[in-house]
């Protein structure tokens, strides 16, 4: 007797566990049967998740009947909602919703939408979730970046290597604010050959998809130039040739002032033309290619012009927020002081550490 009742209790604890399962059926105009948890019905999709496929997504038109387990919201096309477990027998042409008031009979092509009882509707998650994504988008993101790099030798030749830059951008889908500051320094057995620093704003607003405006100014002493201060500002228009994420190009015309200040108490101002080129290419998550091109000539003379071009490879490293840069810059002037060359080039490489 004992060992009968044990078996018993065997038995039913199986049922019972067996009819404690949770497991949603859903059937397509096909003929098959997927067995799982109906997640949700929602924008033409149903989802199902799977144990053995995973979850699962199937055109809502598919879809023949459903059977769950656990009381839903059925949404139909009338507009109502009815609360309650789903069924469809076999070969039903219609599904069955037990809700507390009576058993309703609806065709599945009639459900709009089904979600869990105590969840809310799709409609309404997702159109918080749009609009959140529209609140990120509008929020203004700031980065900023810090680069350096110093070499130091010592013995024959002493020598000493400095760069640094400092970079802060605030951007939003309609325009970008840019903040920068830079320093260069060389010196060969206590003889200084390199002492410059410069630094700027630069404005950009949208006014379509590919045009913008920009407003930019940019400070600049220069020791071996013999400038104590160049100061130029602009204006003007511009257009994004390419505009992807990994991939963009942009340039820009306008017109601006410039200022020259030299450390023998002479000067020189001009209206000058404004050009720039900016291309950057991902080429690889582990390399970048950036250029850049300024152009600026006098506009009463064509032959007093002023051109820099700053070219550089940028290798992630493998924490995100570290890369090495590896560049050159070519400063181009036209009509130099006496005694100066028309034409200096700075090669560096340095460390860039992105703070935000």
């Amino acid at each position: 007797m004992r060992r009968e009742g044990t078996c018993a209790a065997a038995i039913a604890a199986m049922l019972a566990a067996t009819t404690g399962a949770r497991a949603d059926v859903i059937f397509t105009t096909d003929g098959s049967r997927i067995v799982g948890t109906v997640e949700r019905i929602a924008n033409g999709k149903v989802v199902i998740q799977t144990e053995i496929a995973g979850r699962l997504e199937i055109d809502a038109s598919l879809l023949s009947g459903i059977t769950t387990d656990a009381p839903v919201n059925v949404a139909v096309a009338t507009g109502d909602v009815l609360v309650g477990p789903v069924e469809t027998a076999d070969g039903a042409a219609q599904a069955t919703v037990h809700s507390a008031l009576a058993d309703v009979a609806v065709k599945p092509q009639d459900i709009t939408g089904l979600w869990p009882k105590d969840a809310e509707h799709p409609a309404i998650v997702a159109a918080r979730e749009q609009a959140d994504a529209r609140i990120a988008a509008l929020t203004p993101k700031w980065t900023a970046k810090l680069e350096g790099g110093v070499t130091r030798t010592e013995g024959n030749t002493d020598t000493l290597q400095a760069r640094g830059r400092f970079d802060v951008k605030r951007k939003t889908p309609s325009d970008l604010l840019n903040f920068y500051l830079e320093g260069n320094y060389y010196e060969q057995n206590d003889a200084r050959s390199t002492n410059e620093y410069f630094g700027g704003i630069r404005y950009e607003a949208s006014i379509s998809e590919r045009w913008y405006w920009y407003a930019r100014t940019e400070l600049e002493f220069d020791e071996f130039e013999n400038i104590d201060l160049r100061a130029t500002a602009a204006a003007g228009a511009g257009r994004y040739w390419l505009k992807q994420e990994d991939h963009e190009l942009k340039t820009s015309l306008g017109a601006g002032y410039r200022h020259e200040s030299y450390d023998n108490g002479e000067s020189d101002d001009a209206f000058v033309l404004d050009l720039g080129l900016d291309y950057r290419y991902d080429l690889a998550p582990w390399l970048q290619f950036t250029h850049a091109t300024v152009y600026s000539p006098d506009v009463e003379d064509f032959d007093d012009y002023r051109l820099k071009l700053d070219t550089a490879l940028v290798f992630p490293l493998k924490d995100d927020r570290l890369a090495w840069k590896l560049g050159m810059r070519n400063e181009y002037n036209s009509r130099p002081q006496s005694g100066l060359d028309r034409l200096d080039n700075t090669y560096y490489t340095s460390i860039v550490w992105t703070l935000k």
